[in-house]
C-alpha cells in the first residue's frame, strides 16, 4: 500500500525549487523578448507614450533591469503607481 499522504513542508518546497530552475531559462528568454519589445517603444514619440499611459524614462528605466525581472510588469506598475500620486495631487 502506498502512503498518500501529503510530503512535508521541505518535501514541497525541494520540489517548488526543483521546478523554479528547471524553467528558469524559459523566463529568462521571456524576460529578454519582452526587453525588445520595450526598446521599440523607445522608438515613439512622447505623444504616444502618454497615451499609453507611460513617459520615456518609465520606458528607459525598464529597458535597464535586469533580465530576471518582466520589465513590463515593473514598468506599467511604476507607472500605475506615478498616476495614483498624480490624481492624489
Amino acid at each position: 500500500m502506498t502512503d498518500l499522504s501529503l510530503p512535508t513542508v521541505s518535501a514541497r518546497h525541494e520540489v517548488h525549487s526543483r521546478n523554479e530552475f528547471r524553467y528558469q531559462p524559459l523566463r529568462l528568454y521571456r524576460n529578454w523578448q519582452v526587453r525588445r519589445l520595450i526598446r521599440n517603444m523607445l522608438e515613439l514619440d512622447d505623444a504616444m507614450l502618454d497615451d499609453i499611459g507611460l513617459r520615456r524614462d518609465e520606458v528607459q528605466w525598464a529597458g535597464r533591469l535586469p533580465l530576471t525581472v518582466n520589465a513590463s510588469i515593473a514598468m506599467y506598475e511604476r507607472a500605475r503607481r506615478r498616476r495614483q500620486q498624480e490624481m492624489r495631487v
